[in-house]
């Protein structure tokens, strides 16, 4: 199933779980997800569709019992959980069942021996994908298995389509207005896009940096409408105790916030922690009540998007991280825990409740920023969210994967999703829009500048006026 990020992919599995739960001949249903923060969205979402339909996992050991408990229909769990399962129970009788595997976000982590193991271990199955961004023949991969490719390989053909243009069109999903900032100026002559650069180490000149937060400060409450105000759905008491691995029970309530948020989007650890630091030098000159509420989120395997444009994936697993990154996210944390009250810290469960935690203020627009790496920048969903700052290269499905963060519909007030690109991106826009929609999606998907629009509508008065 090949259905835009942002065009309820996730309502579509669900019934689709549900209907295929319901049929005698079905033992078990498996909604398989690739990466754990993913696997905490879908319950949830799962859970407001109707709750208690699914049920999720902490570890192997309960999805094992899951699969053996004849009354839990549906089971939400990752891939590498499930690979774990069919690695240590050799010849196990579910394998003999007749079970339906959903695998959502199916462009990533599905063409290598994970995938290949559990297709054949089980013996009776149905499988199916849903994805945003399918992987085809000329964005596929240089490595691994040459019969396992792309999208089409790895889940026979394809069921449906609902492209980015078709969803835009439909008005499920709004548009995006790009701007290409420069950031380097070649002798006295500054580009109108951004100028390629050589290598990361000149893109972390102190100077470009402490100029791009500053550009990005000066224009933050532009981008983010701060001059409009609406009320909004807010949830409390979101994240409950670890030892009882539940949810505490939402408390939702209507309040009034002016304007919406953004994410800012760095290629590297060591350029999330610099902007980090010039962010609080440079908010540490203006008055408290208008500095920006920050945050910062980043774990093992933080790099640039690979050359197939899928954004490398981030677990929960901050022992990776090196003590520089690990004391400096601490610090991060800290200065978090100082504005909201909290107690969060890089330990193992304190560090996945502070995911959860921020991803929830940032939904209920109590943060400002976030600065990532390549959390946030697939599979979460934040309807406050309009506005992408980017310093990083993207290409392909990591591009429209990351600029789809900010085209949920909210509000009357929020007409499009801003993207501000510091880097020379426009080609790569231009070529993943075509990739994912066709060759005439940039009319459909990106507002023209404003000059454009302008131009257009002088022209006409002119032609109107000669008459």
């Amino acid at each position: 199933m090949w259905h835009t990020t942002g065009s309820g992919k996730t309502l579509t599995s669900f019934k689709t779980a549900q209907l295929a739960s319901k049929l005698p001949s079905v033992d078990k249903v498996l909604f398989v997800v690739d990466r754990k923060d993913l696997d905490y969205q879908t319950m949830r979402e799962y859970d407001r569709f109707q709750k208690g339909a699914a049920n999720s996992n902490t570890s192997t050991a309960v999805l094992k019992r899951q699969l053996e408990d004849p009354n839990a229909r549906i089971i939400i769990t990752t891939i590498q959980k499930l690979s774990n399962f069919i690695a240590g129970n050799k010849g196990h009788e579910i394998y003999g069942g007749h079970v339906v595997l959903i695998f959502d976000e199916c462009h990533r982590s599905q063409f290598g021996d994970m995938h290949s193991a559990i297709t054949k271990a089980y013996r009776k199955y149905n499988l199916f994908g849903f994805t945003g961004t399918p992987i085809f023949a000329v964005n596929a991969g240089s490595g691994g298995n040459p019969q396992l490719k792309t999208t089409e390989q790895a889940f026979g053909d394809r069921l449906h389509t609902y492209t980015i243009v078709d969803a835009i069109t439909d008005k499920n999903v709004l548009p995006f207005r790009i701007d290409y900032v420069n950031t380097i100026r070649v002798g006295n002559v500054a580009d109108a896009q951004v100028s390629a650069i050589d290598t990361e180490k000149a893109l972390l000149a102190p100077e470009r940096i402490r100029e791009i937060v500053k550009y990005t400060l000066g224009h933050f409450d532009q981008k983010t409408k701060r001059a409009s105000s609406y009320e909004h759905s807010v949830v409390t008491n979101v994240v409950a105790s670890t030892r009882a691995r539940r949810q505490a029970e939402a408390v939702r309530e209507r309040k009034r916030v002016r304007g919406f948020n953004a994410i800012f989007a760095t290629a590297s650890i060591d350029a999330a922690r610099r902007y980090y630091n010039h962010f609080q030098t440079q908010q540490a000159e203006l008055l408290v009540d208008r500095r920006l509420k920050i945050g910062l989120i980043y774990s093992y395997g933080a790099n640039d998007a690979a050359d197939d444009g899928i954004l490398d994936d981030e677990a929960f697993d901050t022992d990776a991280l090196s003590t520089d990154a690990r004391g400096f996210l601490e610090d991060a944390i800290q200065d978090y825990n100082d504005i909201f009250g909290t107690s969060y810290d890089t330990s193992a469960d304190k560090f996945q409740n502070y995911y959860k935690d921020l991803s929830q203020r940032l939904k209920n627009r109590e943060l400002d920023l976030v600065i990532v790496v390549n959390m946030f920048l697939t599979g979460f969903d934040a309807t406050t969210l309009n506005t992408l700052f980017v310093d990083k290269n993207l290409r392909a499905h990591g591009l429209i994967q990351a600029y789809s963060r900010t085209n949920r519909i909210l509000n009357s007030v929020k007409t499009y999703g801003n993207i501000v690109a510091f880097r020379d991106l426009e080609d790569e826009t231009n070529k993943a829009l075509e990739l994912f929609g066709n060759k005439d999606a940039k009319g459909v998907v990106v507002l023209k500048p404003y000059g454009d629009y302008y131009g257009d509508y002088a022209e006409r008065v002119t032609e109107l006026l000669d008459r």
